[in-house]
């Protein structure tokens, strides 16, 4: 029967056994109709989940052999012949498609309480006719701008502007070649990018922007007396109306949800996804508020760290997910439904975020299939997740990669499957055949009205435009305005109006647009360009990923003898594969470091920069992005990032792509041919690599001079990268490796190594999650890190109220209060103990320190030391710390403070030395005069080794109890 029927899922639904339904609905009066015991409504959004937004409603009766279905634009009723050849009757009636849903919960609380402009009611009197406006607003207000959009502000005179006009040659749309949309250039030639070729040898127009345009159409006037004025924070009124239709007509036609998605234009992706994070999201402080109020986004396990950045200083959890050749997994371990299914509420709440690169993914160059997609957002819709999708490589879909890869290898490429692939409901077209032959976007299948797409003309047009939008429902972006509004305001307008010129064309003769005719591009021109673009790369592609599969092997010839015969033996070595790129500007490079005769002598991620390093050399001359670049946690970057490099066919001239590909695979042979470790170059001589050793030593003792020795000490696993970090006041052990290169590379926390056996059950693994954490917020490259990494640790542990209290129960700090300051009298000259000279590179080091009993005895002393001692005054730096505990009127006063004066750091690795060392109300001053050598890290243990040598000598005073 199914195959009488017009559609798959009207087949679906029928052998569900419905044999008759009524027809009927909301505006009929009549009941709803009824279909396999559900309502329409539900049997529709059914369907939409599974077969995508060409249906909307459907129906059968087996009784009446006929079918009704809902398109988007119209109702059917369909009449199963004979043969087989159903004829269609349209009805008056159109179903209407489901509102957005309200998203509003999501909504940070700044977003929340955004409130429209207080001058909504005073827009109308802008348009009056030669009304005198005194009031500095817009002379008229364009219809397609919210009332709330328009703001009277400061505006200056526009013939005050120094820019008469504003004017550049442009390319004309058919410059490029395009390639096929379905099949592989057959042409020996598109292995180059090529111009086309026409009757006119032209390839470029003149694009002018007048000072005033005649035009009274606000849609249309393209001027710079408008354009350089204050304007909307929606856009430039005629950029702004043209990219709000070709988004909802050309881009996606198929939106289902009524009314269609909005607009916002933006500076750029970044400012878009920016402006949306700051909408959807809370800001969480760990220091402040509680974890419960935590909230998370998910990304893919390698992903644009430009986004990651964004969000991590806003506190939200990041959950990566994993990914294969398409890009984000729906199911199966650390796909997105494990992930959300099986989210721990002990870290945050579960994620409402997810940000996803879709085709061409940065830097995995994944293309998700349709079917992807809609797995995907059912589980969106299921836990109420909100979609960033960031598409800038939308257009560069690359329909050739699968053939090439099936050529080379006899496989193909998980294909992404068109919409018209899923069911015999064609979708609405584009206009366009290369539109419609892009995979859609999130947009396409958006029921709920939860994606937040983010487009850019960075790829397209130039990355130094800033320029781009947000396509999202309505309700979405008018919050999106309200940021706007007191933030960009909007991008420029020099390139707002030269964009528009360019595409939509003068609706005045003093302008100039693109094209032939000077009359603009036009939507037809902008899609050609488009193509011309997609040609381009997808040429460049073919050929890096041509050289590359060639050479990914190591081909290896010799000769082996049996017992009577020689024989001639060909051994391949693997040295990285990839997977051909269906869309974007990468190829994602997995090492096979695992080949390599190093593999098992020396560290991973060491062997990988190494070889990194390698290609850069005079012989080779490349650079690649080495994995960690876009790892988004500590753990990837860890465990996995290593193994991959990412290739950029796009940066690099079109006559370099083949050469500059071929000196990678030569590089990569010559690497894998070194059997020694003498023979590997990580990038330092030996004079700098043992100058980092040795800084690596000083921290070690600077550390231990602080807290005690063995605090750090090196492991035995390998040789000047394995060191055990003893956390103070607690019987846990921690794992570091930490490079030679270290401070200008991080150090990592490998493991848990042992912990108390009165430590409680998992508390060694919170613990090393929390010092992860904190050493990822605050490592700085060049800078040491390990004395911060510990007092920071100490206080997040406090915190989390998982440690023992260690104060003196018997002293008073109970009643701490900083607003009591004792009554002293005028003190007396303060007795200093000093402490033995060091001098190390010539730098002299000298500690005094002498019993204070209020800060005002501390602030005294300092003077007194610096006015009557010559020879500290004329010092370096005179760093200083003191830690005085009293009582005053009864309650318990604890006052401590330092200065670093111009020695970074050291004045609170110099406090910290008192409260390890448990001493009150004695103030140390440490007295440098700098030899002109720097020390590093050395310098923090001489500091606090000459202090305790001055501490001791003053007999440890005690506090008064």
């Amino acid at each position: 029967m199914s195959e009488h029927i017009v559609g798959s899922v009207v087949a679906l639904l029928y052998t569900s056994g419905t044999k008759s339904f009524m027809m009927g609905g909301p505006e009929s009066g009549r009941e709803p109709m009824r279909f396999g015991g559900q309502s329409i409504v539900e049997v529709w959004r059914h369907a939409m989940q599974c077969f995508g937004p060409s249906l909307v409603l459907c129906g059968a009766c087996y009784a009446g052999k006929a079918v009704y279905a809902c398109t988007n634009h119209e109702s059917r009723l369909v009449t199963v012949e004979p043969r087989g050849k159903p004829a269609r009757v349209t009805l008056s009636c159109t179903w209407k498609m489901p509102k957005p849903l309200d998203l509003s919960n999501h909504y940070s609380r700044v977003t929340k309480n955004r409130g429209s402009s207080a001058v909504k009611d005073f827009y109308r009197y802008f348009g009056i006719p030669n009304i005198g406006n005194l009031a500095g607003g817009p002379l008229s207000a364009p219809p397609c701008l919210l009332p709330a959009d328009i703001r009277p502000t400061g505006l200056p005179n526009n013939n005050y502007f120094p820019f008469d006009t504003l004017e550049g040659a442009a390319a004309l749309p058919g410059r490029f070649k395009p390639t096929p949309n379905k099949s592989v250039d057959p042409l020996p030639e598109g292995r180059k990018s090529a111009l086309s070729k026409s009757a006119n040898a032209l390839t470029t127009s003149q694009v002018l922007v007048p000072k005033t345009s005649t035009s009274v159409d606000p849609l249309r006037k393209i001027d710079l007396k408008s354009a350089l004025q204050y304007g909307t924070a929606q856009g430039y009124p005629p950029l702004y109306h043209y990219l709000r239709q070709f988004a909802r007509e050309n881009m996606h036609p198929n939106v289902p949800y009524a009314n269609g998605p909005e607009i916002v234009l933006t500076c750029g992706s970044t400012d878009g996804f920016n402006k949306t994070i700051e909408a959807l999201s809370n800001v969480w402080d760990e220091g402040h508020d509680p974890i419960e109020e935590r909230e998370g986004i998910v990304v893919e396990e390698f992903c644009y760290m430009n986004a990651i950045q964004a969000v991590r200083p806003r506190g939200l959890n990041i959950a990566p997910i994993t990914i294969d050749d398409e890009g984000m997994g729906a199911s199966g371990k650390g796909g997105l439904e494990h992930v959300l299914h099986s989210w721990d509420e002990s870290k945050g709440k579960r994620p409402h975020l997810m940000y996803t690169v879709t085709i061409g993914q940065n830097p995995t160059s994944g293309t998700l299939s349709v079917q992807r997609r809609k797995e995907i957002y059912a589980i969106c819709s299921k836990y109420d997740v909100i979609i960033i999708e960031d598409d800038p490589y939308w257009y560069l879909q690359y329909p050739s990669a699968n053939e090439s890869s099936t050529a080379a290898r006899g496989q193909t490429i998980s294909k992404p499957s068109q919409p018209d692939e899923q069911s015999t409901n064609k979708p609405k077209s584009s206009g366009y055949p290369f539109l419609d032959s892009l995979v859609p976007s999130y947009l396409s299948v958006d029921t709920d009205g939860r994606v937040v797409r983010l487009d850019t003309f960075s790829k397209t047009v130039a990355p130094g435009c800033r320029l781009g939008w947000v396509t999202a429902q309505p309700a979405i972006c008018e919050r999106l305005l309200r940021i706007t509004e007191t933030s960009t305001q909007q991008p420029s307008g020099f390139v707002q109006s030269m964009i528009a010129e360019m595409i939509m064309g003068p609706h005045n003769p003093n302008g100039r647009g693109g094209g032939k005719d000077d009359a603009g591009w036009k939507t037809d021109g902008w899609v050609r360009w488009l193509e011309g673009l997609r040609g381009n790369y997808e040429r460049r592609m073919q050929t890096m990923c041509g050289i590359l599969e060639a050479g990914k092997q190591l081909v290896k010839a010799g000769r082996r003898q049996s017992m009577s015969e020689e024989w001639s033996v060909v051994d391949t070595i693997p040295m990285f594969d990839f997977v051909w790129p269906v869309g974007g500007m990468f190829v994602w490079l997995k090492l096979n470091l695992e080949s390599h005769p190093l593999w098992k002598k020396m560290r991973h991620e060491k062997l990988s920069r190494a070889l990194w390093i390698h290609l850069t050399t005079p012989q080779y001359l490349v650079l690649v992005a080495p994995g960690s670049l876009f790892a988004p946690t500590e753990k990837i970057r860890e465990e996995k990032s290593y193994s991959y490099f990412r290739i950029c066919f796009a940066a690099v001239d079109e006559d370099d792509v083949a050469p500059i590909s071929q000196r990678f695979v030569e590089g990569c042979r010559s690497f894998w041919a070194k059997k020694e470790h003498d023979d590997i170059d990580d990038g330092m001589d030996e004079e700098v690599e043992q100058r980092m050793i040795e800084d690596i030593e000083n921290e070690v003792e600077a550390i231990n001079s602080i807290y005690g020795e063995n605090t750090l000490k090196r492991g035995a696993v390998v040789a000047h990268e394995d060191y055990l970090l003893a956390i103070p006041q607690e019987d846990i052990t921690l794992r570091l490796s930490i490079p030679t290169q270290y401070p200008n590379v991080g150090l990592q926390i490998a493991a848990v190594d042992s912990v108390g056996s009165t430590t409680r059950k998992g508390y060694g693994t919170l613990v090393l999650e929390i010092a992860r954490g904190v050493l990822q917020e605050n490592f700085t490259p060049g800078q040491v890190c390990i004395f911060d990494l510990l007092q920071e640790l100490e206080q997040r542990l406090i915190q989390d109220s998982t440690t023992h209290d260690v104060q003196d129960t018997e002293s008073p700090q109970d009643n701490i209060s900083a607003e009591i300051e004792p009554p002293v009298e005028t003190p007396a000259p303060p007795q200093w103990t000093l402490s033995a000279t060091v001098t190390e590179k010539k730098s002299v080091f000298i500690a005094q320190a002498c019993a204070i009993h209020s800060t005002s005895e501390a602030q005294a002393a300092i003077t007194h030391l610096l006015s009557t001692d010559k020879r500290a005054s004329k010092a370096t730096h005179n760093i200083n710390a003191y830690r005085i505990r009293t009582l005053v009127d009864g309650h318990g006063v604890i006052y401590q403070d330092c200065d670093d004066d111009g020695e970074d750091a050291a004045g609170g690795r110099l406090l910290k030395l008192l409260q390890i060392m448990d001493v009150w109300n004695v103030l140390v001053v440490v007295s440098r005069w700098y030899g002109g050598v720097k020390l590093g890290p050395a310098r923090f243990g001489i500091i606090n080794a000459v202090a305790r040598d001055a501490i001791i000598a003053t007999g440890y005073p005690k506090p008064h109890r």
